[in-house]
């Protein structure tokens, strides 16, 4: 590894703070679209000041422009044809009016009150043929979408919410076309989640702790992702990776950010108003979704495991580490999942069993300079509740 103090080809990306989630998040996605886009001796480390700022060497660029031009080109995908995007639309409208169908037809029968066979009969009569006609429609439309997404992992429609027949389907036609050179789209699905992990209800893999945006207020993760690339700029990037953040846009948020956490206990007027829009900044928010291809989720007994996270359901919290030398996307994914950062010294002899975080020695000697620690907070209820992160706080 490659002291950053020994170089004088580096790109500090004074935008980015690492004690903020997404702001880690963004700095890996810039390593990660550097590689992906042709840059193959990228490396990624962090330099200590009043905050913690990433540094990216390696290239073979001169000027921060042509960085971010570099970068912003790896994010836009492939151009998705007019007719293939109308096609995906007409699609996705029979589809969503098969489902309403479905709904309501489920509803009604649940009114009528019918027990046992009776009941039985009416599902096979009446709900089942509306079931099979759905599922034949959300093909059509899965097939017409993976031809109008500018990124092959998308064709799994709005959110992480396929099944897993679907998901195994995705991964091989993916895999297919998947090279060394290329395997961005299939780390990216090996991050939404696995086929051996389904939700509570049984009927779709159970999703990375990633996914904070479900649906509420009409926002979905995928979408998002969709959307977000195309309003990739190289002067949006250069603001993000060079600047520091002045919130310029709405919508489109991943809600990684811990500013985004809008509770009234947490502002100063009200969060509803008009004039306080929640804001956001877009590449910052595109570039930490590519950062997902280094957070592997995994089958465990309890569920999924993902890289970085830690806990149960109702309180999870994300790990990630800090490092002075200038390292791989390979190395990378090799710190973010070492035992150690979730490690903790409570059993030292005079600390009364108190836990106090990771070993510091031990990180030390693995070159890790820092660790910070998040939590997934849950506010409010039903369809309604949002997902943020706390800010983070240093733990080793």
């Amino acid at each position: 590894m490659t002291t950053l103090q020994s170089r004088t080809d580096q790109f500090a990306l004074t935008g980015l703070d690492g004690t903020n989630p997404l702001g880690f998040l963004a700095a890996v996605g810039t390593l990660v679209t550097l590689h992906d886009a042709g840059e193959g001796s990228a490396r990624l480390g962090w330099r200590r000041g009043v905050t913690w700022t990433p540094v990216i060497e390696g290239t073979s660029v001169a000027d921060a422009d042509t960085l971010s031009e570099i970068v912003a080109h790896g994010l836009r995908g492939r151009d998705v044809p007019q007719d293939a995007e109308e096609q995906r639309a007409a699609a996705m409208e029979r589809v969503n009016s098969a489902k309403k169908a479905l709904g309501r037809k489920e509803k009604e029968i649940r009114g009528r009150g019918l027990k046992g066979n009776a009941r039985k009969e009416a599902i096979a009569t009446e709900v089942d043929p509306l079931r099979t006609e759905y599922n034949r429609l959300r093909k059509v439309w899965l097939e017409a979408l993976a031809s109008a997404v500018p990124r092959a992992e998308l064709a799994l429609g709005k959110r992480i919410d396929c099944t897993s027949d679907e998901y195994r389907h995705h991964a091989a036609t993916i895999l297919g076309d998947a090279g060394l050179p290329d395997r961005s789209s299939i780390n990216l699905l090996a991050a939404f989640g696995t086929d051996a992990c389904v939700s509570p209800k049984g009927e779709t893999i159970a999703p990375t702790w990633f996914q904070f945006i479900t649906g509420s207020g009409h926002q979905f993760f995928l979408k998002t992702v969709r959307d977000l690339m195309g309003e990739v700029r190289p002067d949006r990037v250069n603001d993000t990776l060079f600047k520091p953040w002045s919130y310029p846009d709405e919508g489109l948020s991943m809600r990684w950010d811990p500013a985004e956490d809008r509770r009234y206990a947490l502002m100063d007027r009200d969060p509803t108003a008009s004039d306080n829009k929640p804001r956001t900044m877009w590449m910052a928010n595109l570039l930490g979704y590519r950062a997902l291809e280094l957070f592997t989720t995994a089958p465990r007994r309890r569920g999924p495991a993902v890289v970085g996270w830690s806990g149960v359901q109702g309180e999870t919290t994300f790990t990630w580490p800090l490092w002075e030398f200038a390292v791989p996307p390979d190395v990378v994914r090799s710190l973010l999942t070492l035992p150690d950062l979730k490690a903790d010294d409570s059993s030292v002899p005079g600390r009364g069993g108190r836990r106090r975080g990771p070993d510091r020695a031990t990180l030390r000697a693995r070159g890790i300079s820092a660790v910070f620690r998040a939590r997934r907070v849950k506010v409010g209820s039903g369809a309604n509740f949002k997902l943020n992160f706390s800010p983070g706080r240093a733990i080793a």
